[in-house]
């Protein structure tokens, strides 16, 4: 069975080293040259070369399947690049909210060659559902290009290789088999059942947690800031652990293994199907269902051998899929437990029976307990640590002490919030009554959740020399001491040096160079704007939002805490759009903010959140309908109510620093706008000016530029369809000898303090 093992992970590296470091075009020539080399192999005696011959052939079938299987689907989509079509497709999916409209996958008819899987785009709220038969006109794109927050990682591993932004309506013109689509339409109605039978502060993170549907959850930032930075976000990305609980749950009910096999398997292969087919959860069940069947073929189960042939059967079903950074992470997680979880249990148990810790079975469940559920955290952390770092740029220092105390809540409330929903479909009331142990078990999550993640530093990010010190510190250190078969005690001194280096590193990093310096900075959002001033101790942020993809709120709060700031004076909110306002609740929810500034919200939808919010969090509410004149450490911030009329961009706020560094920020102020403003206020020469609009030509004009006539222009743009920064734009300011700075091609734009 090792066997497998060994040839599962060299073609699972054959197919990594496709994807990530060699040309398509090498792929047949390393082919072919490790195929010569395993001839070598022949030369070698006993195990050591059979082993070898079967990680070169793996290798080269490797490299050879990768090649294969780009030539036969993703050559022909990606011909489809650029141009302007009429095609007919299946949806393979529910449609789902996105920027500036919808989005749904689907699988595009070819008269010729093979269907292609494509993301779509559309703008006009549209009924569709899975095995809907439709036609439309678009304009396709490569998904390894596509921008609007779309990861090629995430729509690749799906077999999602084109991106069509739809010109028109869509129209529904069939629809295919039914039975196809009935797990994912039964997994929408059970996503549906949840909010009807538990209350509406729960329901989001219930759906969320048995059928994977994020979108309510995502509605709710301030719960998925605090989830997230608690270090469980992990429980509603519908993974391995999800697989283990389920299977776990049948397993205390049918303690007979071949019953459990016949009754498990089909449960597992629904669920999966329900769940999309996302690669963690194929994963899962494929490695599952080696697992319950080695009893049926009276063979041991091995859980390594498992593991390796779950990632072997999907990558020669898709060898796109190791891009999925869920599947690289449930992989890792397993493997590490699989690994580690063991040992460091036993050589816990050793050394608490070898110093007779306790005789008394209460007290000693206790501890078998804890040692277990942190031997298993710490398992799942060993490799999933750095892809966490890799993937998405911060560590939770909390996370093992949520695990802990939530973990053992999580397997609860999952199998019987399923059921709940289920009992729900005969009846609605003896759903809901089901569904409060559910509930409960729910609540305590959030509450640990929201405790943990209010702790100050909870969440470190990459960008942090010093943590990524510390972290490399730690691997070094725990690597190093089993090599030297270090007995049970010996890792106390290493654990308390680490936890001392921590508190260090949290007390240094306030201290560093430029922690304490006045200064504006146009934060990097992408198609969006965040401007963060510091003085001294002082600090406010000015907008925070972007329609590209980029996360507003991670990125202010990222700057913030890397300055050791944890605690803010001000948040400005110009005005209400998305792009400037939709990662607020998220900041709000991991910052503490002295005053939220806004303008008159008028009944904007994206306002009510944040207001409540606030209001939540002791956050007071400044509406800014006059001049105000704030103190913020050596500057001096002036912020002036809205001087324009129309639409939204008109009736936003304007910021003015004043003192070591005068820059104005307009938010979406067009040229009318900015008269207004230079009838209203005179505005000083300007050491930066936070161009209007994101460079639209519209904005920026020369009345403004010719009043300030600023040393430094700071344009915050992102991928977009709008054209922005505006050649228009540009021009003047090269009139004005502006020296020009985009947060697309230089990052973050900061002036500093005289």
């Amino acid at each position: 069975m090792r066997k497998l093992a060994t040839a599962a992970f060299s073609f699972s590296a054959a197919i990594f080293l496709s994807r990530y470091a060699l040309p398509y075009d090498w792929l047949l020539v390393c082919c072919a040259i490790i195929a010569v080399v395993s001839i070598a192999g022949l030369f070698l005696r006993g195990h050591a070369r059979i082993r070898a011959i079967i990680i070169l052939i793996a290798l080269a079938v490797g490299f050879l399947w990768s090649y294969i299987y780009t030539a036969a689907f993703i050559k022909p989509a990606w011909l489809l690049d650029g141009d302007y079509f009429t095609v007919s497709a299946v949806v393979t999916g529910y449609p789902s909210p996105h920027t500036r409209g919808y989005r749904a996958d689907v699988v595009i008819r070819q008269d010729t060659g093979p269907p292609v899987g494509a993301r779509l785009y559309y703008y006009k709220e549209t009924a569709l559902e899975p095995g809907d038969i439709v036609e439309f006109h678009a304009r396709f794109r490569r998904t390894d290009g596509v921008g609007d927050g779309e990861r090629f990682d995430a729509l690749s591993s799906r077999g999602v290789f084109l991106a069509a932004y739809v010109s028109g309506n869509i129209e529904v013109t069939g629809s295919a088999s039914r039975i196809k689509y009935l797990p994912l339409r039964l997994a929408e109605a059970v996503a549906d059942m949840a909010v009807h039978i538990f209350p509406g502060d729960i329901s989001p993170l219930i759906r969320a947690l048995i059928i994977g549907k994020q979108d309510h959850l995502n509605r709710e930032p301030e719960l998925s800031a605090v989830l997230s930075a608690a270090g469980i976000m992990h429980i509603v990305a519908i993974s391995g652990m999800h697989v283990v609980f389920l299977i776990g749950f049948f397993g205390a009910v049918v303690r007979n293994r071949r019953l459990l096999a016949y009754v498990g398997i089909p449960v597992l292969f629904l669920f999966m199907a329900m769940t999309g087919f996302t690669p963690s959860v194929s994963r899962a069940v494929i490695m599952q269902v080696f697992l319950l069947s080695a009893p049926l073929f009276k063979r041991e189960s091995d859980g390594i051998t498992s593991l390796s042939a779950s990632l072997l059967v999907l990558l020669i079903a898709n060898p796109y899929s190791c891009a999925s950074a869920g599947l690289q992470l449930s992989f890792s997680a397993t493997l590490g437990i699989i690994l580690f979880t063991d040992r460091i249990n036993s050589g816990v148990s050793d050394y608490l029976r070898s110093k007779k810790v306790t005789r008394r079975k209460p007290v000693k469940a206790a501890i078998t307990f804890i040692t277990s559920s942190l031997a298993t955290t710490i398992g799942a952390l060993v490799f999933t640590l750095p892809l966490t770092i890799i993937h998405f740029g911060y560590v939770s220092l909390i996370a093992p002490i949520t695990n802990l105390l939530a973990l053992w809540a999580v397997a609860f409330a999952f199998p019987f919030g399923l059921a709940s929903c289920i009992l729900g479909f005969i009846s609605g009331t003896i759903g809901a009554v089901a569904a409060y142990p559910a509930t409960l078990a729910a609540r305590y999550i959030i509450a640990v959740s929201r405790t943990l993640a209010s702790i100050p530093y909870s969440v470190v990010y990459a960008s942090n020399a010093l943590v990524m010190f510390w972290l490399a510190f730690v691997y070094i250190m725990f690597t190093t001491l089993p090599a030297l078969r270090a007995r049970a005690r010996q890792y106390l001194y290493p654990a308390c040096i680490t936890i001392i280096l921590l508190i260090a590193v949290i007390l240094i990093s306030p201290l560093t160079p430029g922690a304490r310096e006045t200064s504006v900075t146009v934060l990097d959002v992408g198609q969006g704007l965040s401007v963060a001033i510091t003085s001294g101790r002082h600090s406010a942020l000015v907008d925070c939002g972007s329609i590209s993809g980029e996360y507003a709120g991670a990125i202010a709060h990222e700057f913030f805490l890397n300055e050791g700031r944890v605690v803010i004076d001000l948040l400005v909110l110009t005005h209400f759009h998305e792009d400037h306002t939709n990662g607020a609740e998220f900041f709000l929810s991991r910052v503490k903010v002295g005053a939220l500034a806004i303008p008159d919200p008028q009944g904007y939808y994206l306002s009510e959140g944040i207001i409540s919010l606030a209001r939540k969090r002791g956050t007071d509410i400044i509406y800014v309908t006059e001049a105000m004149r704030l103190t913020l450490g050596e500057l001096t911030v002036m912020l002036y109510p809205p001087v324009g009329y129309g639409d939204e961009n008109e009736r936003g706020l304007s910021v003015l620093t004043l003192g070591p560094v005068c820059a104005l920020i307009t938010g979406d102020m067009n040229a009318s706008a900015e008269r207004s403003l230079l009838r209203y206020v005179e505005l000083p020469r300007l050491d930066m000016l936070v161009v209007g609009h994101h460079g639209s030509k519209n904005s920026t004009s020369e009345e403004l530029l010719g009043a300030v006539r600023p040393d430094i222009a700071a344009i915050s743009v992102g991928y977009n369809s709008f054209g922005h920064p505006a050649r228009e734009t540009l021009d003047r300011l090269d009139l004005f000898n502006t020296a020009v700075y985009r947060t697309d091609e230089t990052g973050h734009v900061a002036v500093r303090g005289r």
